[in-house]
């Protein structure tokens, strides 16, 4: 199993703004929901390059989340972090050419798993690369 970590504040104390955060840009502009995504993306492939270097998936994956929510203050609906998050790092994961697309012929499945850390907040994704038997495979 290959993965990546993206650690650190990006948004606030936490590492991704959540699905809310989004609307509410968008909501203040509609060109703030397309520059907020890019934003995050971007740091999703760096962490992406900086990890995998130049690996690239040569089956349909599962995708297994981790976040690392800080402890102190409110706790976010994971719903609303994960929704979020799992979108902005398929469409890294996408452009850096570790999976060719991010529609369910490539990504079969995902995992989200949560703990809540006193450390800095971070985003850890191990990527399951899944052997699917051909007709006439034993």
């Amino acid at each position: 199993m290959k993965g990546f970590t993206i650690k650190g504040r990006f948004f606030g104390d936490k590492t991704f703004p959540s699905l809310n955060n989004y609307l509410a840009e968008i909501g203040r502009n509609p060109k703030a929901g397309g520059r907020l995504k890019r934003q995050y993306v971007m740091i999703a492939t760096n962490a992406i390059r900086r990890d995998l270097k130049r690996w690239k998936a040569s089956a349909p994956v599962i995708l297994h989340y981790t976040f690392a929510e800080p402890k102190k203050g409110a706790k976010r609906d994971r719903g609303n972090i994960f929704g979020l998050a799992d979108k902005f790092i398929e469409d890294a994961l996408r452009d850096c050419g570790v999976i060719p697309d991010d529609d369910p012929k490539h990504v079969l499945n995902f995992t989200h798993d949560f703990i809540y850390t006193d450390g800095e907040p971070y985003i850890r994704v191990e990527i399951e690369e899944i052997r699917v038997a051909t007709p006439g495979e034993s």
